[in-house]
């Protein structure tokens, strides 16, 4: 006879289940959700996904669902963080909640405020970020794009948290980008600093036949923020998907991205930036599938860690059979400025087919102390040099970005997290 000893909640995952239970949310998805979680706990180590994320270890306790803040609130906290894209059509949501102010849409994108439904629940602890969302999301929106359209303007999904300490905040959407249409999309989350919160998200991005969208993810969460969030793509024949991704915010950041690469003649280009100061967490982890013949990936990220920061890139490119002709190429390549911060790199291939090529690699390195001294040599402080050869480093694939006044804003957060942590 064996005995089985009970697993004991962390504060955490007992902080968790008693936030659900007093919420009221309802409905079959939240209640098997919830009980998938109580099943698994939260992930450790022990789960491959999350070697260098223990989430048992790194969300505490004492966590409530947010309340809808009021109008006013919602709009002078959005008022502290100007546009990213400044002629965007903005959809806004506060503390979880959606707030319709309005503004026109672009031509060719309609928008549906109903909360998207979910994936099936995954009873397996490597699913706790999706099943954490099911169980605690109660505002998104899905946004669709009609087949042939120009959209002349970017669609925000502007998510801001105002300043609710211990509150738990969860959103879902859904982006369906029609046949051989051509679109931006840019989703900003950002919070105030010193406030403990749980940020929630998932979004699911389709791809329909011949369409081409441009995705930036700029997480610009409070210092003192957890932030569990997901992005699911799916890339139709002929579909052409370049994003960015610029991580400068949070205490706990763990962004899962999945790619499935459906159609033939796809082309998916990666790339970001990853600034971890503090004693930040910061994990991207990745997932490229290629189901599809004559296809092609690129995935590239750049970070920066100092101070007491531990970042991970978990990058996982899977070739399967029938994708013959593949293209992948991966590469992480990271910047370590004090003798306190971490960074660990996974870069995996998985190839089933056998004419591919595929390339993935990682870099891990100190400034050039030649560059330094050239610098300083020439009368720039130690202190600017860094910034000068930091910004130098992250710039390239910034730069990347065909809109000037993107770059430009970019750049200034980029800057603003130098003065704090360089």
């Amino acid at each position: 006879m064996t005995a089985h000893t009970p697993r004991i909640l962390t504060d955490g995952e007992t902080s968790l289940f008693e936030a659900f239970e007093s919420s009221g949310l309802t409905g079959d998805d939240r209640n098997a959700a919830i009980a998938a979680l109580k099943e698994t706990g939260f992930p450790t180590r022990r789960v491959e996904a999350y070697h260098y994320t223990d989430l048992r270890a790194l969300l505490k306790g004492g966590y409530s669902v947010a309340e809808k803040p009021s109008e006013e609130l919602a709009k002078t906290v959005g008022a502290k963080f100007p546009r990213l894209v400044k002629d965007a059509c903005v959809l806004h949501f506060r503390d979880g909640h959606y707030f319709d102010w309005g503004e026109e849409l672009p031509s060719g994108v309609s928008v549906d405020a109903e909360l998207p439904v979910a994936k099936a629940v995954e009873n397996n602890a490597a699913n706790a970020t999706a099943n954490i969302n099911m169980a605690f999301a109660n505002a998104g929106v899905t946004v669709d794009i009609a087949d042939g359209a120009n959209v002349d303007r970017t669609v925000g999904l502007a998510y801001a948290h105002t300043g609710t300490d211990k509150s738990i905040a969860a959103t879902r959407f859904a982006v369906n980008a029609g046949a051989g249409s051509t679109s931006n999309i840019a989703y900003r989350a950002v919070g105030l600093d010193g406030v403990d919160y749980l940020s929630s998200s998932v979004v699911d991005l389709d791809l329909a036949e011949g369409s081409t969208v441009t995705y930036l993810l700029s997480i610009e969460e409070g210092d003192a923020a957890h932030r569990l969030a997901q992005l699911n793509v799916k890339l139709g024949k002929g579909s052409t998907l370049n994003l960015f991704i610029l991580n400068v915010g949070g205490k706990l950041v763990r962004q899962e991205i999945n790619f499935d690469v459906e159609g033939e003649d796809v082309n998916l280009n990666i790339s970001g930036v990853n600034l971890i100061g503090g004693e930040a967490h910061i994990d991207v982890t990745s997932r490229i599938t290629h189901h599809a013949p004559n296809t092609n990936s690129t995935e590239i990220f750049r970070n920066v860690a100092t101070g007491r920061g531990r970042g991970v890139f978990q990058g996982q490119i899977n070739v399967r059979q029938p994708a013959q002709l593949t293209d992948a190429r991966m590469a992480c390549n990271t910047l370590l400025l004090s003798d306190d911060c971490d960074f660990s790199a996974k870069p995996e291939l998985e190839i089933f087919a056998d004419d591919v090529q595929c390339a993935h690699g990682a870099t891990v390195t100190d400034l050039e102390s030649s560059y330094m001294f050239y610098l300083m040599a020439r009368g720039i402080s130690e202190t600017r040099a860094r910034r000068m050869l930091i910004k130098a480093f992250v710039a390239e694939i910034v730069e990347e970005l065909e809109d000037e006044d993107l770059v430009e804003a970019l750049e200034a957060r980029i800057d603003v997290w130098m003065e704090r942590h360089v």
